[in-house]
């Protein structure tokens, strides 16, 4: 694609801000059934999507392929699409800024065909091996994939971002009697050959196992730990809540709240798209808006909202560097990256202990139809485990538990430790809490 001469093609037409965004992926993915590799599949992609701005009025246009003879014809496809846009809050595109970026120094190693079947095939054995409980390995998966982004514009802007992940997937099922439960577990992996399989099969098939002979608990109020992977999912399905343009539109709990006390003290959140601990960096959004550290909340305050550039400028703000793109057709929205909640210093363990009596719940159902996003009422089937002074007593399932998420907040007796981003872009530790209303048995 001869970016330059779209520039000044679009241009000529009249449109008076013009921006190229494409997106490159590069991936593997490799799946493992019954002793032997059941798919292999290799992929090469590269999206095109160029925006086109006229009287404050934006359009885009996406492409799986890009054909510099049909420039004329796209773009007055563009141009018909802006002139279709009703009257709304007007667009721009964003100057290039200086900034220092960072680089991850981490690689990834990819290995061979040869090696991925033989890891795949010792962790089938390993884990069939694990626990005679253990009937049957139903997945095992390996993903990799390399990303690139360049964002080019009619303002002098041209930025790129890469980064890449590779994983693997382990699911297993187990029996007791005429009880089956299954689950899975995620490792990110950046040099197969030194990944200790062992530990990677003890924890799927311990925490499946672990999922045996549940039963639920009496109706009542616990004391409640969400441990990390729960407390993910809950804070994970209500980040749309600090977003700028949510708050504008008067949907989120948050309106109005800036400068208030939301949360207890002991809750600090952060955005940080620069994080090198998590497994892949931004050092710009979707918009080319350099990327920063920013606390959302700090010690229980609400301080800053999420932004992208038309968000900020209708609120007469700042972006972010939260403009993100849901893939290169998708248009631009306020999105988190590298989003969290600050860990503490103790221990799952250490929290079970401090807690005495109580839950640990890890496992949460039905978010998209238990919990309101708006009020942040939710009411949520989900399993864990009974603790009696202090240690793991037996597993628990078919319960419910009910809460206001942001009056929840406000009731933290502890923050755990175990932050582990793994290949996720939003997490939280372990949380523990004074108590949630549980119905049971």
């Amino acid at each position: 694609m001869n970016k330059q001469a779209w520039i000044e093609a679009a241009k000529a037409k009249g449109i008076e801000a013009f921006e190229i965004y494409q997106l490159r992926e590069n991936g593997r993915s490799v799946s493992w059934y019954e002793g032997d590799v059941e798919n292999v599949t290799s992929s090469r992609t590269l999206g095109t999507s160029i925006r086109g701005i006229v009287d404050g009025k934006a359009a885009n246009l996406a492409m799986e392929s890009v054909d510099d003879s049909r420039m004329d014809e796209t773009l007055d496809r563009l141009l018909d699409e802006i002139k279709a846009i009703g009257a709304e809050e007007k667009e721009r595109l964003r100057q290039p800024e200086e900034t220092e970026e960072v680089r991850d120094e981490r690689t990834w190693k990819s290995p061979t065909m040869e090696e991925i079947k033989e890891t795949m095939r010792i962790l089938e054995q390993k884990a069939l091996a694990f626990d005679p409980r253990v009937s049957e390995v139903t997945t095992i998966g390996w993903e990799e994939g390399a990303v690139t982004r360049e964002i080019v514009n009619s303002c002098g802007m041209d930025v790129r971002d890469e980064s890449g992940v590779q994983y693997l997937v382990l699911g297993i099922a187990v029996k007791d009697q005429d009880e089956v439960k299954d689950g899975y577990e995620i490792e990110v992996v950046r040099d197969l050959a030194a990944l200790d399989l062992d530990g990677f099969v003890r924890r799927a098939c311990e925490k499946t196992l672990d999922k045996l002979g549940g039963s639920p608990v009496p109706s009542g109020w616990y004391k409640v730990i969400l441990e990390k992977d729960a407390m993910t999912d809950l804070f994970a399905a209500l980040s749309g809540m600090f977003s700028g343009e949510m708050i504008y539109k008067g949907i989120s709990p948050l309106k109005d709240k800036l400068g208030e006390k939301i949360m207890s003290d002991k809750i600090t959140i952060v955005d940080d798209p620069r994080d090198l601990s998590a497994v892949s960096i931004r050092n710009y959004d979707d918009e080319g808006c350099p990327t920063r550290r920013k606390a959302l909340v700090e010690e229980g305050v609400f301080k800053t909202m999420l932004h992208c550039t038309k968000s900020a400028d209708t609120m007469g703000a700042e972006s972010t560097g939260n403009g993100f793109r849901g893939g290169f057709a998708g248009s631009v929205s306020v999105s988190p990256m590298n989003f969290c909640i600050l860990p503490g210093e103790r221990s799952l363990e250490e929290m079970q202990e401090a807690m005495g009596d109580g839950l640990v719940i890890t496992d949460l159902q039905g978010l998209h139809a238990g919990l309101d996003p708006v009020t942040t009422n939710f009411s949520l089937q989900c399993g864990g485990y009974l603790v009696k002074d202090g240690k793991k007593e037996r597993p628990v399932t078919l319960i419910t538990v009910a809460a206001n998420y942001l009056e929840l907040m406000k009731t933290v007796t502890e923050v755990g430790s175990n932050l582990d981003w793994s290949y996720h872009h939003v997490v939280c530790p372990s949380i523990a809490f004074e108590g949630i209303a549980v119905s049971g048995e």
